[in-house]
């Protein structure tokens, strides 16, 4: 497996992780995830305590008011193989790896405390009344579908900053005559169907719920481009036509360095099928 690195050093890995690719070994997960990638670029061996008490370097990362409530750094590392957070498997951008249990615990805090900031590229539908704004909205998993999640006023905290980059009328005509071919739907329905246009929204999400920016976008009422499990029926089966997976790449990723202190930016590129995506509307 090859990956797209976008910076390393001796102490972080930050990859732009495609779509398509889980991040975390799972009983239920078949192929090959990141860690497992991050597994074999380093050795077994890396992942031991033997390898790290002869290398003690990392015990200066670890922060002065660490808590070993979720275990020792060593003990950290060991099950989490280096992963600080994660991205949905359709979801590509940045994220960030740490190549030593130090600077592991020391990004795992700043995550905790909420000291980084992650921004997210989204295409949605419609054109949204307020062009910035917060969408505070808690959350839990669906009591209907376990595989989904909702705004539940007594669920967990979620909080999500977002702003309206450029909007879209509709689709390309040429498109919207093939979706007709494709989906056997009159050329009416298919031209109601999007007629509320699109936006690409940059988001900043404060808290880190899982689904959180597809599911406060869907309770907004503009769902995510692509999105199968949260824009609705007709949305997502004519959306599958046109965009293979949902429109959300993580763009950049803002933190401190668990070495130097100093802030750190890393930005990925947007992947060519979303690139392509945005050809499409006009």
């Amino acid at each position: 497996m090859n990956l797209d690195i976008l910076y390393e050093d001796q102490d972080l890995l930050l990859i732009n992780k495609p779509s398509g690719l889980v991040v975390n070994r799972a009983v239920t997960v078949k192929e090959a995830t990141v860690q497992d990638w991050f597994v074999e670029k380093f050795g077994e061996d890396y992942f031991k305590d033997e390898y790290w008490q002869a290398n003690p370097d990392y015990q200066q990362l670890i922060p002065a008011d660490f808590s070993n409530e979720f275990g020792e750094p060593l003990e950290v590392w060991k099950e989490r193989l280096g992963i600080v957070h994660r991205l949905d498997r359709d979801t590509s951008g940045v994220l960030i790896l740490a190549k030593n249990p130090g600077s592991l615990v020391n990004l795992l805090a700043q995550f905790k405390k909420r000291q980084t900031q992650k921004t997210y590229l989204a295409l949605v539908h419609g054109h949204l009344t307020e062009k910035s704004g917060q969408i505070k909205a808690p959350m839990s998993r669906s009591g209907r579908n376990r595989l989904k999640f909702a705004v539940d006023n007594a669920g967990k905290e979620a909080v999500s900053n977002y702003r309206v980059e450029k909007e879209f009328t509709t689709l390309k005509e040429d498109l919207i005559l093939s979706l007709v071919a494709q989906s056997k739907i009159k050329i009416k329905k298919v031209r109601e169907l999007y007629q509320a246009g699109f936006s690409l929204v940059e988001i900043e999400p404060k808290t880190g719920r899982t689904h959180q920016i597809r599911v406060h976008m869907s309770a907004m009422q503009h769902p995510l481009v692509g999105d199968q499990l949260y824009a609705g029926r007709k949305h997502s089966r004519m959306d599958s036509f046109w965009c293979s997976r949902q429109f959300l790449h993580a763009l950049s990723l803002e933190f401190n360095h668990p070495r130097s202190k100093k802030k750190v930016k890393i930005q990925a590129p947007l992947t060519k099928d979303l690139k392509e995506v945005l050809e499409l509307v006009v």
